[in-house]
Formats: structure tokens, sequence, C-alpha cells
């Protein structure tokens, strides 16, 4: 008896023992992780991730994934700085979904917070509250007070706003109208603007039997050929098709970003003269119709040679309208819709009488024209191109034209660099000193009789201080005056 109660006793013991060092433990490893921000040594703080002490909005600049940092810019004072990321930071979606870094990109509006000592960030995740227009090719980045359209929408577009291409940052003016972007922003505030498709340059080549034809280059580009013409294009692959009267030829081409491409013509087809009939409907009836500035009665077939012609249409209460046509076939029947003016619209049409749409036709440039002057005073000694069409060598001036123009300057042995100018009827001349030219390495390659010119380590030229080179002053008359008007 006395033995089972002696080990009865010694059992209960060893309960106890091991009961109170398991509740010991439990109690230190609690307080452990109560304490697991607390101070461990001197001056060692536990961070856990995602531990942050800032928040901001801002656009990213660029990203560099070998180092691990990101430069942003604060949207709203346009602030830059750069932080660094790790296999802690979050990175999320507009939907809070997760997403990798990789996946985020310049040009992108994003909510982040960070560490400012540390300038270390702890989560990145793209703006809920943005939104991203990509593949855009309506727009009008050229409103007055600081404004932009994209399709029929008006935003603001302030001086602080991230132009992007190819990963680097761009003038606004380094966009031409040819450029296909993406749009990010917030509300009705563009942030940043990134040029998805760019452009690069088609010359002609014996080229003398076509000069005041026509040139399409796929659906992107239709103009009337002039001598020593430059023409911007989108970058990728097009089928030109080129005429003046019974000569015509139609040729492949592939257009890089910031390349010419010289298209040897001398080999166009001189055909007989064909024709087409053309029945036109029009609405309203009483609308006049005009074809290459020509008065025509459409009130019977119209017989017109194939290629392209342009057709101009007016009637009174009705918006005016220019289109280009394409003559290929024996009959074809067009029709047109004339939109009607607006009260507001037809008043100011009235009291504004000499306004004219510039649809690129010499005549009606002529009209359009405001009584200014435009200088091109830098670079010197390049040759000057507006809107694809020669006008001659730097320093060199030309007739101020309400709206927006593409200036493209080439030098042999340089890379050709196009901006977008907007002008207004200020009734002040404007002058540009443009940035240097960057030097084109010799890399020439003959693909089917066409020769390209690529430059190699290119680097951002853009504009040099731009706000502090165009001047809206009128211009002392030392430039040189003899060149010719245009």
């Amino acid at each position: 008896m006395y033995k089972r109660l002696s080990a009865f006793v010694t059992v209960v013991m060893i309960l106890a023992l091991v009961i109170t060092g398991c509740t010991s433990q439990a109690s230190n490893i609690g307080l452990a992780r109560e304490n697991d921000q607390d101070v461990i040594g001197t001056d060692f703080i536990v961070a856990e991730a995602g531990s942050y002490d800032s928040a901001d909005t801002a656009v990213v600049l660029s990203t560099d994934f070998d180092s691990g940092n990101i430069t942003f810019m604060n949207i709203a004072t346009g602030k830059q700085y750069t932080l660094s990321y790790d296999g802690t930071t979050y990175v999320k979606d507009r939907h809070e979904g997760p997403m990798s870094m990789s996946q985020v990109k310049e040009g992108d509006i994003v909510d982040i917070t960070f560490l400012r000592g540390k300038k270390k960030l702890a989560s990145v995740q793209l703006s809920p509250g943005s939104w991203v227009y990509n593949n855009i090719e309506n727009y009008n980045l050229g409103g007055m007070n600081k404004t932009a359209t994209i399709g029929s929408s008006t935003y603001s577009l302030p001086d602080e706003a991230v132009i992007l291409s190819e990963g680097r940052r761009v003038e606004l003016m380094d966009i031409v109208d040819k450029d296909i972007l993406s749009f990010s922003g917030i509300d009705h505030e563009i942030y940043s603007i990134s040029v998805q498709k760019g452009h690069g340059y088609l010359r002609l080549s014996n080229d003398q039997a076509l000069i005041g034809g026509w040139i399409e280059v796929g659906n992107t580009v239709i103009q009337q050929i002039t001598e020593n013409m430059l023409l911007a294009v989108p970058e990728g692959s097009y089928q030109v098709f080129l005429s003046n009267g019974n000569a015509s030829c139609t040729k492949e081409v592939t257009i890089e970003r910031d390349k010419e491409v010289v298209l040897d013509v001398g080999d166009l087809e001189i055909a007989g003269e064909m024709t087409g009939k053309i029945l036109f409907t029009v609405n309203p009836n009483e609308a006049s119709v005009s074809i290459d500035n020509e008065a025509v009665d459409i009130s019977k077939e119209v017989e017109l040679t194939y290629g392209i012609h342009k057709i101009s249409l007016e009637a009174e209460g009705y918006e005016s309208m220019t289109k280009y046509i394409q003559v290929g076939s024996e009959y074809a029947s067009l029709s047109f819709t004339l939109e009607e003016l607006e009260v507001e619209e037809e008043e100011e049409n009235n009291s504004e009488s000499d306004k004219t749409e510039n649809t690129g036709d010499a005549a009606e440039v002529e009209n359009a024209v405001t009584g200014n002057r435009v200088y091109i005073d830098g670079p010197q000694d390049v040759e000057v191109y507006l809107d694809g069409n020669y006008i001659g060598i730097s320093p060199i001036n030309f007739k101020k034209v309400e709206g927006g123009h593409t200036i493209t300057l080439r030098k042999t042995g340089y890379q050709a660099k196009s901006y977008t100018i907007y002008l207004y009827n200020d009734g002040q001349d404007i002058t540009y000193s443009f940035a240097d030219l960057e030097p084109l390495y010799d890399d020439y390659d003959t693909v089917s009789g066409n020769r390209s010119a690529s430059g190699r380590n290119r680097t951002s030229s853009g504009t040099t201080n731009s706000k502090d080179t165009v001047s809206g002053n009128t211009v002392s008359g030392n430039h040189a005056e003899n060149n010719e008007e245009n």
C-alpha cells in the first residue's frame, strides 16, 4: 500500500513540473512576440514587411531591376526621388491583386508607401483612381491654356507631365502628330504620356515625273508630292502608292523609328491615262462641290483620272468637309453627308469669315496665315522641312499659319529630328532655337532598292531650355531676309 501511494505522489510531482515548464515557455514566447518590434540591443529596430512611415501618389520614371531601384515623380510638386525595393515589397494591381515588379512600367501612376529614412519601398500599387488610354492616334496636344484633347474630350496638361519615349524623358514638342501614344491621368488631368509607336522618315529619289502628284503611304499619309520632300511616317510596313496623271507606281517600305528610308521611284510605269466615272450623292442637295479646287456639277457622273483627288463640300448652315478620294475603277459611287452647324458655331463663323481650315493645300494655307512670321534660328546650316515640304536652310523664316505643324531638321551625316509646334493667332512673331542634331554613324543597308540610315548610341536631343528659347516677342530685323518667302 505504501509503495502504491509513493508511486502516485511521484507521478503527480512530475506532471506538475511539466505543466509549470510549458506555461513558462509559452509565456516567454508570447512576451517575445509582443516585444518583437521593440529595441533589441542598441538603436536597432526590427521592421516587419510592409512597414512604412510615408505615402505618395507618383509617376514611375524609371526602374532599374539590376540595382533594385525605382525613381518616382510626385504628381503635385514634380519632385523626383529614388527608392529601393526587395522581395518584401508588396506589388499590387488596381484591384488589390498581386503582380510582379516587372509589370510596373514607366509612366504608370502608382500609390506607394515607404520608409523615408531608409528610402525603402514598402508597397506599390497601380493607382485605383487613375486611368490609362493606350494606342491613341486621335489627339491634339496644343490646346490653349495648357490643355489637350483625346478624341472629343479635353484634359488639363500641366508642365510637370512626364513625356516618355523608349524609356527616356523627352519634350512635348518631340511628339509628332503621327506618333501613337499612351496617356495616363487622374480625373481630367494628364500626368504622363508614353510614345508607343514613334516615327521614321521617307524620302523619294528619281521622282521628277511625280512632282505635283500624290503619295499615299498605307492609310496613314496622303500628301501632294513636292521637290525634296521628307515625310514623317509612323513606324511599320506599308504599301506606298505614287501617282501623277498617267504615271504611277507601287512600292513596299518598312519604316523604323528615327531612321530615314530613301525610296527610288525611277522605275515608275508610264501608262495610258485611265479614267473612272463617279456618281456623287451629297446631303444637303444644295451643297457646292469642288474637286482639286475646281467646281464640278454632281447632278451627273463626274469623270476623273485614276489616282488621288481632293474633294471639298460646302453648304450654308453646315460644316464644310474636305476629303481625299482615290479613283481606281471604271465606275463608282460615293456619298457624303454634311453636319449641321450649331447656332453659336455658325455665328462665330459669320463673325470670323476669314478663317479657313488648314488642309495642307497651298492656296488654303495662304488664307489661313496670321500675318506674322516664324523664325528658325538654330541649329544653323540644316535643312528645314515644314509639314514634310522643304523650305530652305536655317536660319530661315516662314509665314505663321495657325494650328499644329511638324518641323523636321536634317543634315547629311546627322540624324533627322522632328518637332511639333503649335501656332496661334496672337499677333506676334515667334522664334525657335532647337538642339543640335545628333551625329549619324555610317550604317547603310540596301534592301529591295530602299536605303535606310540609322543612328546608334542615341541620346535625347529635345530642345535646349525650350521655355527660354521659344519667344513670342517681335523679332528684330537682323534675321536673314533673303530666305525664300513661304
